[in-house]
């Protein structure tokens, strides 16, 4: 009964944030890591806030670089760029390059509020309409906690996922001591550890096992 209503309250509360997913960064103009593989640094993750003409725009970045003694053998960057009018998503766009496969995906969005997605990777198209809410994986925003409809930034590969708390902890942003929340968020190809500061809700870590170990290490 008390986990019941417990999980009842979270779930409510989550949803008040929705409203605001990106009202909660407004004050924030740059969310940026390294990205360390097997304890090595190999790249960055990049989240950059603007605004401009009324919308506000939030442009990614993510590069890195797998070196075998000295030698370049595989070579990530993804670029994209989200625009949001009155905090609702009206177009995405991205263009991966992932070893030698060149993946892209276009959202849009039309009068009648229905999504149009395009894009591809490793030779699968996806393309396909919805009017259904959905999670958008840039990762920045808290959204993909409560929206199990989840759509990949790289490819608009749609997938279903499951998220699980994990833990509570209490770490150092910033120069300030922040309450730090931990969940799992599996799915179709993903499995990633993800941490939003419970007060902010700003996206603070990220972890994952893929033919190695992968940590985000947050910049001040």
């Amino acid at each position: 009964m008390f986990r019941f209503f417990f999980i009842l309250i979270f779930s409510i509360l989550l949803s008040l944030n929705l409203n605001a997913h990106i009202d909660h960064n407004k004050n924030i103009k740059k969310i940026e890591f390294d990205i360390y593989r097997n304890n090595e640094k190999v790249g960055y993750h990049k989240v950059i806030f603007a605004d401009k003409d009324g919308l506000k725009e939030i442009s990614t970045d993510v590069f890195f670089n797998i070196k075998l003694l000295g030698v370049s053998i595989y070579e990530y960057h993804s670029i994209g760029k989200e625009i949001y009018k009155e905090n609702k998503l009206i177009e995405f766009k991205s263009e991966t390059k992932d070893g030698g496969d060149k993946d892209y995906c276009k959202i849009t969005i039309s009068n009648n509020g229905e999504y149009s997605f395009d894009g591809t990777t490793e030779g699968k198209f996806f393309k396909y309409s919805s009017k259904k809410n959905f999670s958008l994986g840039t990762w920045w925003n808290h959204d993909v906690l409560i929206n199990n409809n989840f759509v990949a930034g790289q490819s608009c590969r749609p997938t279903n996922t499951k998220v699980t708390f994990l833990k509570e902890e209490e770490r150092v942003i910033d120069d300030k001591k922040q309450i730090v929340n931990f969940y799992n968020v599996k799915g179709e190809l993903i499995d990633v550890q993800i941490g939003f500061a419970k007060d902010t809700l700003q996206w603070v870590s990220m972890d994952f096992s893929l033919k190695g170990e992968w940590n985000y290490q947050l910049k001040k």
